[in-house]
């Protein structure tokens, strides 16, 4: 009998007799409680089978989002431009990606996992690889420090340059990671090249010949000869705007390839900007031997180039300053040697100078001079005297030309041929010439209104590109008739870019003025600037005149220039008239103005003979 009824039998008993109502109340209730047990069990079973479901399903997706992160991960780092290894502490290969396998040749699957990299690398049968310098590269990598940081760059026998770093891991282990730089080592290089070496021909610029220059200064302190030789292409600006920048540029690359061919591997020629080259020339064994270098040069950079088609002719002058033991800052060499140069150029181009201290004394004058220049502008120093232009035909002064002159404090008169030229290379001839173009018109304003007044323009003004502007305004300001100025240009304004010059004229002519082509006969293409541009006047050169009666050619030459001249209705006009008997000739052959002495000296306005006066 079950514990539980034989309980249930004890209770429901009374005085020994069985209460039989009371068992089965016993064991109805028994019963109940069973089933509220059971059914207590059954709900408990199903929620645990819900939540153990729910947490099964949740540990699926985890598994599903760790493997697609695991997924991604690999892919992100195959994917990586570098190579990457993860290694444990005892430098077993943790993970690895494609480039790091692909750098050593290894497998790019999971056989390399567990394994050192040597170990990885003798499974795939590279340890014992027969190249050198493959392996020595390998180990250099395999022996790298595993604590800390450590960073190598290599380069390979195929020229890649690799970059190497290893890096602690926290809690054990080190990463390795492999950058390709060669782009980079090559771009370095060429900011390298590009800071010290000239674009167009690959030449040492400025920065490197200093360089060079500053070594050969401190040889020459040790008792070493050597000598920098400054050189300028004489007529490259020429070439340059005649034929275009194309010309001047392939001009220039085969000057670079002559001088590179005629040095010793020892010097340096360097290119210093425009058509400037410098030559350090180290260990001579006398200075004639620098001589016969620069000899050299000018005769190679001379000879005929054939470029584009067109068949070019320069020349060179150099400077040379000698680097021994005197030699003292690169500063001074160099200015030293373009004073030499300065001095070649001024000797008429085409030979070499040496420095001399005296070219010192001649700069620091010439500076003086350009100070001196600078506030006499400011100072008010220059003023205008004028020429008088006689007309053959009524014998009487029709015009005049303006003059202008320099009265210094300190060097009392200069002659304009001693600070024109400086005006025109500091740049200053453009404040000079509006300033004489302006006085002129406003003195021209007191003359008879058929009279002229000349001014003289520069090329180097000319060529400013601000003269058409100038001349309206000066004009406008003044009121002066534009019919009534003449503007008198020389061939030098036709020599480089003749359409630029051309165009120029043509504006000024626009304005209504005159323009006179000046000293015509003393250039190779004098005619030909006829033919291309409407001149109002042509001035026959003082040396022409000059030759008369000594000379037939020159009479021919005065004979031809005006009978052109009256063909074509262009004014002609002799200069330096002063004698009676050029005067006769020069009205025989038909010349239709006269300048020079017979008919007055520059001077005031104020001093000139009478207007209506004839000769």
């Amino acid at each position: 009998m079950h514990r539980l009824l034989q309980r249930q039998i004890t209770r429901a008993s009374r005085d020994g007799a069985l209460d039989t109502s009371r068992l089965i109340d016993q064991v109805d209730g028994a019963y109940s409680d069973y089933e509220r047990d059971n059914h207590r069990l059954d709900r408990a079973s199903l929620l645990m089978s819900e939540e153990l479901e729910s947490a099964n399903a949740t540990l699926r997706r985890s598994l599903r989002e760790l493997q697609r992160q695991g997924h991604r991960f690999q892919v992100t780092l195959d994917n990586m431009p570098h190579g990457v290894c993860l290694y444990d502490d005892q430098g077993r290969i943790l993970e690895c990606n494609r480039r790091f396998c692909k750098k050593y040749g290894l497998a790019e699957d999971k056989s390399v996992k567990g394994l050192t990299l040597t170990e990885a690398l003798s499974k795939h049968g590279l340890s014992e690889r027969a190249d050198l310098p493959w392996r020595l590269l390998v180990m250099e990598h395999v022996t790298l420090p595993v604590h800390g940081y450590s960073e190598i760059e290599q380069t390979w026998p195929d020229g890649r340059v690799l970059r190497i770093s290893r890096s602690e891991v926290e809690g054990g282990g080190f990463l390795d990671t492999i950058v390709n730089v060669t782009d980079a080592h090559a771009a370095r290089a060429r900011i390298q090249h590009m800071a010290n070496f000239d674009a167009l021909t690959d030449l040492p610029n400025r920065a490197l010949c200093h360089q060079r220059l500053g070594e050969a200064i401190a040889a020459g302190r040790t008792g070493e000869l050597g000598a920098l030789l400054c050189l300028d292409l004489d007529r490259f600006k020429a070439v340059n705007d005649t034929l275009g920048h194309g010309v001047g540029d392939a001009l220039l690359i085969e000057a670079t390839r002559r001088l590179k061919k005629m040095l010793k591997a020892q010097d340096t020629v360097a290119r210093l900007g425009g058509d400037e080259f410098a030559v350090v020339v180290r260990h001579l064994k006398s200075p004639a031997e620098a001589h016969r270098i620069a000899r050299r040069i000018i005769s190679h950079l001379s000879m005929p180039y054939d470029i584009n088609g067109h068949q070019v002719l320069i020349g060179a002058s150099i400077g040379i300053e000698f680097i021994d033991k005197g030699a003292r800052e690169i500063e001074e060499v160099l200015r030293n040697a373009d004073l030499a140069l300065y001095r070649a150029k001024a000797n008429g181009r085409g030979t070499f100078e040496v420095y001399m201290p005296e070219l010192h004394e001649q700069l620091s004058a010439r500076r003086q001079m350009e100070i001196d220049l600078r506030l006499a502008l400011k100072a008010s120093e220059f003023f205008v005297l004028y020429q008088p232009i006689y007309c053959v035909k009524t014998q009487t002064i029709c015009g005049y030309e303006a003059l202008v002159r320099w009265q210094s404090p300190t060097r009392g008169l200069v002659s304009p041929a001693a600070f024109i030229p400086l005006a025109e290379e500091t740049g200053l001839i453009d404040e000079v010439g509006a300033w004489v173009l302006r006085q002129a018109c406003q003195d021209a304003l007191t003359l008879p209104d058929y009279q002229t007044m000349a001014v003289n323009l520069s090329p180097a003004q000319f060529k400013s590109k601000k003269i058409v502007p100038m001349v309206r305004t000066i004009l406008a300001d003044t009121g002066l008739a534009p019919h009534r100025l003449e503007l008198e240009i020389t061939e030098g304004v036709m020599i480089g870019d003749q359409l630029e010059a051309l165009s120029i004229l043509k504006g000024l002519k626009s304005l209504g003025v005159r323009i006179s082509l000046d000293d015509f006969g003393t250039g190779y293409s004098s005619f030909s600037y006829v033919r291309a541009f409407p001149f109002d006047k042509i001035k026959i050169d003082q040396s022409f005149v000059r030759d008369l009666g000594r000379t037939a050619d020159s009479l021919a030459i005065i004979r031809a220039v005006a009978g052109m001249c009256s063909s074509l209705g262009i004014t002609s006009t002799a200069e330096g008239v002063e004698t009676d008997a050029q005067f006769h000739i020069l009205e025989a052959e038909h010349c239709d103005t006269l300048q020079g002495y017979l008919f007055g000296r520059p001077a005031p306005l104020l001093r000139q003979p009478d207007l209506r006066t004839a000769v």
